[in-house]
């Protein structure tokens, strides 16, 4: 049995139920056939199939097929079926066997399904209960149950004995598929023999067609060497008689009368044929662009017919006149009848419609040679009876368009009212544009000179021309167009279809030229661009071209004018924002119902909330500034990725379009101060209304070009106007203007920053009191008799001004505060920074600079040579304090004489014998390192007044001071001097007096520097030697 094979593979497998498939033995119905197939393979054996026929298959415990060993004996069984092996040139046929386990397997799992089920049905049958004594008599349910048990097995069991005959069989399967590729192989010999024999028999049969008789050569002899051959019959014929030219001219001229007479008096000649002559025996009618016709008679009756002579046509491409043969023979009788029963007339028309029949298969060949030349694969041919259907760019999407050629025949309804020559048919032409009949083609045919090809290329050009008209009306209905701000030509042609074109210009230096392939009818866009190849493959995918080009040609213009404004704000330092990709609908929204494409651009110095946008339309081009969504409030899912917008503001400016002319630098400046004022006002104005400070827009008047903006005028309560200094004397000094006037006045050039200048009015007498020459800022202005002040704020684009606003009121109010505290001084400048003023006179003029930076805390510094050098981190620490620069001031006028005393200490001891310490502005230390002593200065309040307190400080670890030094201590403090006296345990001194005090000291300790320390009478020698390390040690440490 062909077509199931087994092979060793097959063979191996494990293919035992109860290890394939959880069967449960108990269940197994028919397990005794499946051991009978078992026992008989242990038994017998099976062969494998593609193996060698030696190799045995051997049944193992575990229920898998295994091939046992080949045995010495079989070695030379295999050697001589090796030799029955089919020759190379017999296919082997393998194609739609299957494996024996794939049966075997299928058949095992069905019967373990179906006695599934049955075990299943059996146990929904109820059976009979018995009271325990008497029988039951076996029910219809058992017998159910037993019935379909044995059913069950029974089926099983022709199954199984079936897929034991197949085992069997397919120990001879080799032998049998081998039978099969032999027979195979001899039906192919057998079908190529006849192959052959047919393929004999048919060029016999065609070479009999082409052979030539064999010549007569005795024949051509006898011709050649007699001059005539005597085995042809003679009929007896009478040669023709010999009419002389002067009787045949005299017959023929009087053919001419009676042809002359016969038209003009008894013949009713048709229209068409009004254009005669007779000439030479014969009458010549001519129908120019179709044939000329000769005919003449045969009789002087006048009732006689006319007889055909000769036929020509008069158009081209076509012989001039039809050869002798059956054509002319069949046209000649034809004519001849036509003359015979309907005169002139019938033969007109019998010739018109074979000369238009004629030029319509003149068509169709031409267009069949079109549609496999040039035009192939765009031309579709098809002949219909009379008529020629040609159907042109069939490689379109779209709608189908076609020309129809064919013969026009009478109109029953038109014929009554129609000329003659009018209702005659004719060759016509038909033109479907898109599936529609258009009417009054304006079409040329030449009848004369036949070219199909010329009537194709005019239809074209009239599509072409309908196409290009709609997109330039369309087009027209945009602002650049319709105005002639952008040019927009259309060439026509009625003939050529490649002359047409469509020009249309996108900005000052660039356009575009549509033209429209005449073969193909694709659309080709030039000069060549990576743009117009894009544009091109759009229109060309345009079902409708003429109703949606144009938006194509207006995506296109909107692109390369964006591409162009991209290119050239790069140069200028600008970044394309390519994350910034909003859908077609929020495009519309944000920037108006005609825009076509949009390009945004970001600055570095600009805040990255904003950016600035140029958009594309018919309707014109626009400068925008964008605001970004911060994403906080974002909740579109269906939004292109990336930033969504917020707001857009059209940018009023005065520079010209794109259009109209190439973007300069001073235009895009221009541009862009514009477009930074605006971002600065709207700024300005959500953080004042933010903040719920009133403000209004006013006009300053200005006629500056740089200041086109209004001003903001903002009404400032104090609670707004912070300021670093919240103390008694910031309360009472006057405040300036609470109204205020933010001016945009450009941007700079070097880093695109915003400038504003602020305006007001100050109400503070001591500022009015300053020269303007005071303020070393440029940035700020002040009217000495006014009290008006401006100062100018430098901001990034899209950043606020309102807080550095707030911070320089501020800043200008601790300005006032700090003048008003040092009124009573000189003060030599001040700004918003600093202020510079004289505290003390002598001995020279001693400046202090309190310096105020940013926002952090003020600091005091003093020129080199100053005697409050050695307190300045006192002072400022003193000067963050509130009322610290009163504090710091009144510190100066009462620390100046110690200050000054100390220095002409330090001068005339030299740093190595005196060092002073300053502990703090009201505790300073002496210490003398060489006689180890050290001296504390303490500012102490006694009876209501500031005194210095000088007392003999101890010395750590014990140590004890000096004796010569502690001795002239204890005797000054016995004295009075000039604003000092003694006190126990120290000396006392005034504000003034402690500069003679510490000059009297100087005085009595000065001898002591160049000696050394005298030992003490109580220590030891052992106790002054380590006294004078330990001194050495910390004179070390000072220095």
């Amino acid at each position: 049995m062909p077509g199931l094979l087994r092979s060793e593979q097959d063979d191996r497998q494990d293919f035992t139920p109860s290890e394939r498939f959880p069967i449960k033995s108990s269940i197994m119905a028919d397990h005794n056939v499946t051991n009978h197939i078992e026992d008989r393979s242990k038994e017998e054996g099976l062969s494998a199939i593609n193996g060698s026929p030696g190799e045995v298959i051997q049944y193992q415990t575990n229920g898998n097929l295994s091939a046992t060993g080949r045995s010495q004996a079989d070695s030379s069984q295999l050697a001589a079926d090796s030799s029955k092996q089919l020759p190379p040139e017999i296919a082997r046929i393998t194609m739609g066997y299957l494996p024996l386990s794939d049966l075997i397997t299928r058949l095992v799992q069905e019967t373990f399904n179906g006695i599934t089920e049955v075990v299943n049905d059996m146990s929904e049958l109820q059976m009979p209960q018995s009271n325990g004594s008497v029988p039951v008599n076996p029910s219809q349910a058992s017998v159910q149950k037993k019935t379909r048990l044995l059913d069950f097995a029974q089926d099983r069991r022709a199954k199984f004995i079936k897929i034991l005959v197949l085992s069997q069989w397919s120990r001879r399967a080799e032998s049998i598929s081998r039978v099969i590729d032999m027979k195979a192989w001899l039906d192919a010999q057998t079908r190529q023999y006849d192959g052959a024999c047919s393929w004999i028999g048919e060029l016999r049969r065609i070479i009999a067609f082409e052979r030539m008789p064999n010549p007569d050569l005795k024949t051509a002899l006898e011709a050649l060497s007699m001059g005539k051959v005597g085995g042809l019959p003679d009929l007896g014929y009478l040669p023709p008689e010999q009419v002389p030219p002067q009787r045949f001219l005299k017959m023929l001229r009087s053919i001419n009368t009676q042809l002359t007479i016969r038209l003009r008096l008894h013949e009713p000649i048709p229209p068409r044929l009004k254009n005669y002559s007779v000439s030479n025996g014969r009458v010549t009618f001519r129908v120019p662009s179709e044939f000329e016709v000769d005919l003449s008679i045969a009789d002087e009756n006048p009732s006689s017919q006319l007889y055909f002579i000769d036929f020509r046509f008069l158009f081209s491409p076509t012989p001039a006149g039809i050869p002798q043969g059956p054509l002319r023979d069949d046209l000649e009788a034809r004519v001849n009848a036509l003359l015979s029963h309907a005169g002139l007339k019938g033969c007109y028309e019998f010739l018109h419609n074979f000369v238009m029949s004629h030029k319509l298969n003149i068509f169709r060949h031409q267009a069949y040679r079109m549609s496999q030349a040039s035009w192939s694969e765009h031309l579709k041919v098809e002949a219909l009876h009379r008529s020629l259907v040609i159907q042109y760019w069939i490689t379109r999407p779209g709608a189908k368009s076609w020309i129809e050629l064919g013969i026009r025949r009478r109109n029953a309804k038109r014929s009554s009212w129609l000329h003659e020559e009018e209702d005659e048919p004719h060759i016509g032409v038909r033109w479907f544009c898109c599936g529609k009949e258009v009417a009054d083609v304006p079409l040329i045919i030449d009848l004369g000179n036949l070219s199909v090809e010329a009537i194709l290329k005019q239809i074209i050009s009239a599509h072409t021309n309908a196409t290009f008209k709609e997109i330039r009306t369309k087009l027209r209905e945009g602002h650049l167009y319709s105005q002639r701000t952008l040019r927009l030509r259309h060439t026509r042609s009625t003939i050529e279809p490649a002359a047409i074109s469509l020009s249309v210009q996108f900005t000052k230096s660039q356009s575009c030229s549509i033209i429209q392939e005449p073969v193909s009818g694709r659309m080709v866009l030039l000069p060549p661009s990576s743009l117009c190849s894009r544009a091109e493959r759009d229109l060309n995918s345009l079902i409708s071209p003429e109703k949606t080009a144009a938006t194509c040609i207006a995506n296109l213009r909107s692109a390369a004018c964006c591409e162009e404004v991209e290119r050239t704000l790069r140069c200028y330092g600008w970044t394309v924002a390519n994350s910034v990709r909003p859908n077609p609908d929020k495009t519309r929204h944000h920037f108006g119902r005609e825009t076509l494409r949009a390009s945004f651009f970001r600055k570095k110095t600009w805040d990255a909330q904003w950016l600035f946008a140029f958009t594309a339309s018919l309707a014109g081009d626009s400068w925008w500034i964008v605001e970004l969504d911060n994403g906080s409030s974002r909740v579109d899912q269906t939004a292109a990725p990336g930033p969504s917008i917020r707001a857009a503001f059209k940018v009023l400016s005065r520079a010209n379009p794109v259009a109209l002319r190439e973007l300069s630098y001073p235009e895009l400046s221009q541009i862009e101060v514009t477009a930074a004022g605006m971002i600065c006002q709207h700024t300005d104005s959500r953080q004042l209304a933010r903040q719920k400070i009133p403000h209004r827009l006013v006009k300053t008047g200005s006629t500056r070009p740089s200041s086109p903006f209004p001003a903001l005028c903002i009404r400032l309560p104090n609670a707004h106007v912070k300021t670093a200094l919240q103390t008694q004397e910031f309360a009472k000094v006057p405040r300036h203007s609470q109204v205020v006037l933010l001016s945009f006045i450009g941007t700079d050039e070097s880093d695109s920053y915003a400038n504003h200048l602020v305006t007001a009015q100050s109400n503070c007498s001591t500022l009015r009191s300053r020269s303007l020459d005071s303020m070393d800022e440029d940035s700020v202005a002040l009217h000495p008799t006014s009290g008006a002040f401006a100062f100018r704020l430098r901001t990034a684009v899209g950043t606020s001004a309102i807080p550095g606003l707030l911070g320089c009121l501020a800043k200008i109010q601790r300005l006032i505060v700090y003048i008003s505290v040092v009124q009573a001084s000189k003060i030599h400048k001040f700004s918003l920074r600093h202020v510079e003023f004289t505290y003390a006179t002598e001995p020279h003029d001693l400046r202090a600079k309190v310096t105020f930076i940013g926002e952090g805390p003020p600091r005091i510094s003093f020129e080199n040579g100053n005697p409050h050098l050695r307190i300045q981190n006192q002072l400022a620490v003193l000067l963050q304090e509130p009322g610290g620069l009163k504090h710091v001031i009144l510190l100066l006028a009462v620390t100046l004489p110690l200050m000054r005393a100390l220095a002409a200490m330090e001068a005339v001891l030299g740093d190595d014998k005196v060092d002073i310490l300053s502990r703090s502005v009201e505790w300073y230390q002496i210490r003398l390192p060489k006689q180890l002593a050290k001296f504390d200065l303490r500012l102490r309040k006694r009876r209501q007044e500031f005194m210095w307190f000088v007392e003999e400080a101890r010395l750590p670890d014990g140590k004890k001071t000096d004796s010569r030094v502690h001795e002239r201590f204890r005797s000054m403090i016995k004295e009075k001097g000039e604003g000092w006296s003694g006190m126990s345990p120290g000396i006392v001194a005034s504000l003034s007096g402690v500069e003679a005090l510490l000059k009297k000291m100087d005085e009595v300790f000065q001898d002591l520097q160049a000696t050394e320390p005298a030992p003490n009478e109580v220590e030891d020698s052992n106790v002054q030697k380590r006294k004078r390390e330990e001194d050495a040690e910390k004179i070390v440490v000072l220095d």
